[in-house]
């Protein structure tokens, strides 16, 4: 029983320590204003995010900001379940966000309703040009 339990026990050791997360993807914020982003891979699906959650990871003037996604290719799959193949960038202001957030709206309401600074849209093939660098002027 103890060679049993010796033989798995490097797989199951294996299994837990191999935690993918795909972190290609970056959000450059080269304007004056701090902002927050919301990457989609669909026009019409919305977040259960709150909008204290977008304002506590906004992206300060000339900084930037890494965005994961959970998996080892996790961005390349969710662009091909894109029924556009295409990711959907929403950029917005973090002081309109407070005066949304005081006015009781939440983030399933702004895209929607067109409450972003800009829309961004990219394929596969324009993030990898771009090396999965998202510039935001």
């Amino acid at each position: 029983m103890k060679k049993l339990i010796l033989l798995f026990a490097p797989i199951l050791l294996t299994g837990c320590i191999m935690d993918y997360t795909d972190y290609r993807m970056s959000v450059i914020n080269n304007s004056q204003a701090r902002i927050a982003v919301e990457v989609s891979n669909d026009t019409t699906k919305r977040t259960n995010n709150e909008i204290a959650y977008y304002i506590s990871e906004s992206i300060a003037p000339s900084d930037t900001s890494l965005i994961s996604k959970s998996g080892e290719n996790a961005w390349l799959e969710y662009i091909k379940q894109s029924k556009s193949k295409s990711l959907y960038i929403y950029v917005f202001s973090t002081d309109s966000l407070a005066k949304y957030q005081r006015g009781g709206a939440d983030m399933s309401y702004l895209p929607g309703n067109k409450k972003y600074l800009k829309r961004l849209e990219y394929s596969l093939d324009e993030l990898t040009a771009t090396n999965w660098q998202i510039m935001y002027k």
